[in-house]
């Protein structure tokens, strides 16, 4: 799970929110990957159960991550909160979903989000 959010080795990581071991949660980290408790970190990955936390964590997520890292919002999957596309999609300012959801197991989807600026306008 680490290698399809895009974790690499010797890159710092910063969980937001994470609902328990996040290292089990995605199957450990590649070699020399570390979670870290500052930022900015190359990857930031935040957890959001309600429409509030999505709020509160997703901008915190975008100023946490370096220039050209990575940022994955992950909420509970089969539609058992709240969040849906539509928050998703205007949950960051200046951001927005550049994936599918994943699958990250039987409780937590996630998307990936990516500057405006990177991905051109919609």
């Amino acid at each position: 799970m680490a290698e399809k959010l895009g974790i690499k080795q010797a890159q710092s990581v910063l969980v937001i929110n994470p609902p328990g071991d996040y290292g089990a949660l995605v199957g450990g980290l590649p070699p020399g990957a570390v979670v870290v408790r500052h930022r900015p970190a190359d990857v930031v990955h935040a957890f959001a159960t309600t429409p509030g936390e999505l709020a509160e964590h997703g901008p915190v997520a975008a100023a946490s991550v370096l220039e050209d890292g990575l940022v994955w919002i992950s909420y509970p999957t089969d539609g058992r909160s709240d969040i849906n596309q539509d928050l998703l999609r205007t949950a960051i300012d200046g951001w927005r979903p550049v994936n599918e959801q994943i699958s990250i197991d039987g409780d937590w989807s996630a998307m990936q989000f990516r500057r405006e600026s990177e991905v051109g306008s919609a």
